[in-house]
């Protein structure tokens, strides 16, 4: 007899776990972000433990990740009431569930949280509350990119203890940049560029810019476009150098680049146009060419102005050897030929406004292709600019 009723209750037993088998559901859904409405990467879709327990299941978590469309499909016990769904600054939603509705479709809000400011120093990233060196950060904007065109005009006038100084007015010229002063005498006084924790080399700047077009362009952060950096990190002190040597006795510009994030491929594409008008220089008072005659004329008969030796008068009376004659008797003691090439220089009036300030048009084109998985993200860029 005992024995039947061991083997009914084990019977009764596998029915029951037959049944228990057969009572889970399987929901499906798409996460989006209410911000922009796009699929939410990774989101986690979860059951809380209190439920777990409540249910009596062992199991310590029950939960999954969207993929890459946002999607998710998690299998569940029937009596569950609610699911979590979390993803990194959204707020976590939780999502009642209907019986017999098994795809949901979820919007998370995005949620604004003070983090604490960081900084690159090139090998590390450390809290600024807990930096104790000389460090100083630019963020590079989207309304100063548009403003600038290269890396070292970005950091003019933006970090104290910085000097960044114009060595010539052609197009695409490298500026000097000092960092608390001249450090050396003789050997280089340039920074020490850090680019995604490359040290470049080659950054010097040439003596003679106006001569050789390609030392204009031979520094090695000549190419990078203000576009495509995320922040500039300036280190000044030695405490902050000193993982870099001899190397960043200048300090050090430290460079980080924007990445590609996780996610179908995005394409970018952002077009600027700037207008400059000509500067105007109709009030100021300027002499004309005859004024002008008449000046150097006037200094010439000072013996003792060093000045009266430049001019297109001197150079006109000296090659005649006229200076002597000049300057003891004046004007009538000029030959006929000495005072038609003088009438003539007088008639010379140029208008140097004209020729040194026109109308800027310059335009800027950006593109760039970024995205990438769990394994690899990828960042591709292209940018365009004419100066006129």
């Amino acid at each position: 007899m005992k024995k039947r009723l061991l083997f009914i209750f084990y019977i009764l037993s596998l029915y029951s776990a037959v049944w228990a088998q057969t009572t889970n559901v399987t929901i499906t859904g798409t996460i989006f972000s209410s911000e922009d409405n796009m699929p939410l990467i990774g989101a986690s879709v979860y059951v809380e433990n209190e439920e777990l327990e409540d249910q009596d299941i062992r199991e310590s978590t029950l939960g999954v990740i969207t993929n890459f469309d946002g999607e998710f499909s998690i299998t569940i016990p029937q009596n569950i009431k609610n699911l979590y769904c979390s993803y990194i600054g959204h707020e976590t939603f939780v999502l009642p569930l209907v019986k017999g509705k098994t795809d949901y479709t979820i919007q998370l809000t995005p949620t604004a949280q003070m983090l604490d400011a960081v900084v690159v120093t090139g090998y590390q990233t450390i809290e600024r509350r807990k930096l104790t060196a000389a460090v100083s950060n630019v963020n590079i904007s989207e309304e100063t990119v548009g403003a600038i065109k290269s890396i070292d005009q970005a950091l003019a006038g933006q970090i104290a203890g910085l000097q960044v100084t114009s060595l010539s007015g052609t197009p695409g010229a490298p500026m000097k940049i000092r960092i608390r002063g001249t450090s050396s005498l003789q050997g280089t006084q340039d920074p020490l560029w850090v680019l995604d924790g490359i040290p470049l080399e080659g950054t010097d700047i040439p003596e003679h810019l106006d001569n050789d077009i390609t030392n204009i362009k031979q520094s090695s952060i000549a190419g990078l476009n203000p576009a495509d950096i995320d922040n500039i990190t300036v280190l000044k002190d030695a405490a902050a150098t000193a993982i870099y040597g001899a190397r960043a006795a200048n300090g050090v510009i430290v460079i980080t680049t924007k990445n590609g994030k996780i996610g179908k491929p995005k394409v970018s594409f952002s077009t600027r146009m700037t207008y400059t008008p000509t500067l105007s220089t109709k009030r100021l008072n300027l002499l004309n060419s005859e004024e002008k005659v008449n000046l150097e004329l006037d200094l010439l008969r000072n013996k003792y102005n060093e000045d009266n030796k430049k001019g297109g008068v001197y150079h006109i009376l000296d090659r005649l050897d006229l200076i002597n004659a000049y300057q003891e008797s004046g004007y009538e003691a000029l030959t006929d030929e000495a005072k038609a090439q003088l009438l003539h220089l007088q008639s010379q009036s140029t208008d140097w406004g004209e020729i040194l300030f026109r109308d800027a048009l310059n335009q800027e084109y950006n593109v760039n292709i970024s995205g990438g998985s769990e394994k690899v993200t990828y960042y591709n860029s292209l940018g365009f600019i004419s100066v006129h």
